[in-house]
C-alpha cells in the first residue's frame, strides 16, 4: 500500500505548484468554489495553491492525496482566539498539553473543546424532558392506544399505551450526539478519538438525527438550558467546518475547514464592545443613504456595511474593519498596502465622517501606519495573535486613543463637519467623487447664541 501524498500549506506562505489526477482536480475546483483555498490554474490538472483564503483545515482530494492548511500561529494561541471570539471558557494549559494538539488540525481542536463542555454537562447532569412514548406494557400507563389494539394479534397480557416519559432524548442532546457522530467520522488523533467515543457513550438513549437549522431553532437557549449554550455554539462550528448545510442538503465541500477569518472578526468585535461598551459598537449596520446616484439610470441604492461602527450611528467616532489577510502585497519593486482595502476604508471615512481603522493579524512584520487624503484618515495596524493571554488585543485597545480624538473632533458636531466635505446646501453636505456618484451626509443644525447655526 502506497503512502498518501500530503500537500502541506501554511497561511500566507508562497503558493505551491501541484499536478493532480483528473478526479483530484475536480475535488480541488469544488474547494475553490467554496472559497476554502486559493487556486491559480495553469492547465486542466496543474495549479498553484496557497492557504490565503482565511481557512485552516484538511481535505482528501482522493485516497492518495490530501491537502492540509495549517495556521500561522501556535495551536495554543488558536484555541485562545477561538474561546475569546465565541465566549467559551479557555481550557487549562495542562489539559492542552496532555491532549497533544501541537500538530493537530481543526477536527481535533473542536472535538477537544466540545468533549470538555460535555464533561461539564455530565457533571451538572444532562437535561431531560418529557416526550410522548408508545409501548406495549403488562399494565396501563397513560392512555390505552385503541388504534393499535388487536385482541387476536397480541397476547392479552400486553396493552399498547401512550404516555409522557421523562427521557434523555431532548433536542439539545440530539444536537450534541449528531455533532459528536460527525467528529467521529473525521481524521482525529488517537487520544482525541477516545474522548469522542467516551462522550458518545453518554448519549446511547438519544436518537441519532442530523442537526439542522430547524433543530437549532427548537433548542432555543433559556434559563432552563443556558448551561448548554457553550456546547451548542461548538456544535454549530462543527457543522460549519464539516460543510454541512444547516438548512438542507448534504455535505457542501469535502474536508473539514475552520474559518479563522470569522473567529478574528468576532474577537475584534468583542474587544471593541468590552472597551467602548456594548451599546456603542454597531456591527454590520447597513448605510444606504450616504452614497447616491444623482445622474443616469437606473437609480439603484448603494449600501455598505462596515464591520464595526463605534459611537452614534448617524455621527460615529470610529470605523473598524477586521481583515484576516496579509496587509502587504509583494511587487517587483517592493511591498505595498493592498489598494482594495484602502479604497474601502477611505469610502467609510468620507461617507461617515469618522476615521477608519483596518485591523490585520500580524504576518511577517508589525504594521502601524496612518494614511490621510483630503482630510480623511485611515489607520492600518496589525495584532499579534501568537502572543499568550489577551495581549494581542493591545492593537484593539489602542484604538481608544483614536476614538477619543475622533469624539473630540466630530462627536458633538454635525457629520458634515467631518473630513471630505466640498459642497454645501441647505439640507446636506456632499462630496463628489466621480461620474455623478456622491457621498452625502444629512446636515444637523445646532442652536447658538444669536440664532441657529452649525457647530
Amino acid at each position: 500500500m502506497s503512502t498518501p501524498r500530503v500537500i502541506s500549506l501554511t497561511e500566507w506562505e508562497k503558493p505551491k505548484q501541484i499536478v493532480l489526477a483528473p478526479q483530484e482536480a475536480d475535488a480541488l475546483r469544488q474547494l475553490q468554489a467554496a472559497k476554502r483555498i486559493d487556486v491559480t490554474w495553469h492547465g486542466p490538472a496543474e495549479a498553484s495553491i496557497s492557504g490565503s483564503a482565511g481557512y485552516v483545515g484538511l481535505a482528501d482530494l482522493s485516497a492518495e492525496t490530501q491537502i492540509v492548511i495549517q495556521s500561522h500561529i501556535p495551536v495554543g494561541s488558536v484555541m485562545e482566539l477561538v474561546c475569546y471570539a465565541y465566549g467559551l471558557e479557555p481550557p487549562d494549559e495542562t489539559l492542552l498539553g496532555d491532549a497533544s494538539l501541537a500538530s493537530s488540525g481543526p477536527p481535533d481542536w473542536l472535538a477537544f473543546l466540545l468533549t470538555l463542555e460535555i464533561e461539564k454537562l455530565l457533571a451538572m447532569g444532562l437535561r431531560h424532558g418529557y416526550r410522548e412514548t408508545e409501548d406495549t406494557l403488562p399494565y396501563v400507563r397513560g392512555r390505552i392506544d385503541f388504534t393499535t389494539l388487536r385482541w387476536n394479534a397480541i397476547p392479552s397480557a400486553l396493552i399498547p399505551c401512550r404516555f409522557e416519559d421523562f427521557v434523555l432524548d431532548t433536542v439539545e442532546n440530539r444536537i450534541l450526539r449528531g455533532s459528536l457522530e460527525i467528529l467521529a467520522t473525521t481524521e482525529l488523533t488517537p487520544g482525541i478519538r477516545k474522548t469522542v467515543w467516551r462522550a458518545l457513550s453518554a448519549f446511547r438513549e438519544v436518537r441519532l438525527v442530523r442537526p439542522t437549522h430547524m433543530l437549532f431553532a427548537r433548542a432555543r437557549v433559556s434559563r432552563l438550558n443556558s448551561y448548554y449554550e457553550p456546547a451548542l455554539t461548538l456544535c454549530r462550528l462543527v457543522l460549519e467546518c464539516a460543510g454541512v448545510d444547516l438548512d438542507s442538503g448534504d455535505v457542501a465541500t469535502p474536508g473539514f475547514f475552520f474559518s479563522m477569518a470569522n473567529a478574528f472578526e468576532k474577537a475584534v468585535e468583542r474587544a471593541l464592545r468590552e472597551k467602548f461598551g456594548r451599546d456603542q459598537v454597531h456591527t454590520q449596520h447597513p448605510y444606504s443613504d450616504r452614497i447616491r446616484v444623482v445622474a443616469g439610470a437606473p437609480a439603484v441604492p448603494v449600501t455598505f456595511k462596515p464591520d464595526n461602527v463605534v459611537g452614534p450611528l448617524e455621527t460615529p467616532w470610529l470605523v473598524v474593519d477586521a481583515k484576516y489577510k496579509n496587509p502587504l502585497r509583494n511587487d517587483w519593486c517592493g511591498q505595498f498596502l493592498k489598494n482594495e482595502d484602502l479604497y474601502q476604508a477611505f469610502t467609510y471615512a468620507l461617507a461617515l465622517g469618522a476615521p477608519a481603522v483596518l485591523l490585520y493579524p500580524r504576518c511577517s512584520q508589525d504594521l502601524d501606519v496612518t494614511l490621510a487624503t483630503n482630510g480623511a484618515t485611515t489607520r492600518a495596524v496589525t495584532a499579534d495573535l501568537a502572543t499568550s493571554g489577551p495581549q494581542w488585543l493591545g492593537a484593539c485597545i489602542s484604538l481608544a486613543h483614536t476614538a477619543r480624538y475622533a469624539s473630540k473632533r466630530w462627536g458633538g458636531c454635525a457629520a458634515g463637519n467631518g473630513p471630505g466635505v466640498h459642497l454645501r446646501n441647505a439640507a446636506q453636505d456632499v462630496t463628489v467623487l466621480a461620474d455623478g456618484i456622491v457621498l452625502s451626509r444629512p446636515r444637523r443644525e445646532h442652536p447658538q447664541e444669536g440664532g441657529s447655526g452649525r457647530v
